[in-house]
């Protein structure tokens, strides 16, 4: 469960910052992809906000909810 944890904090994390990523600053060659992402990046932030929370989640059932 810490794998499914660090991932979705890290893809959640990685989405955040590139919503504040400006079109016109990054290559031509990535732009395509960069407008694919922009036009699907609700739906993959809110996938890797779920993974991170059900890895949490069995976190915290693992150790029985207790810190």
């Amino acid at each position: 469960m810490i794998e499914l944890t660090v991932f979705g904090a890290t893809l959640t994390l990685a989405l955040l910052a590139f919503r504040a990523a400006e079109l016109h600053s990054v290559p031509e060659c990535v732009r395509t992809r960069v407008r694919w992402l922009s036009a699907h990046v609700s739906v993959l932030l809110t996938l890797s906000a779920t993974a991170m929370i059900i890895g949490i989640v069995g976190l915290a059932h693992t150790t029985g909810g207790s810190p």
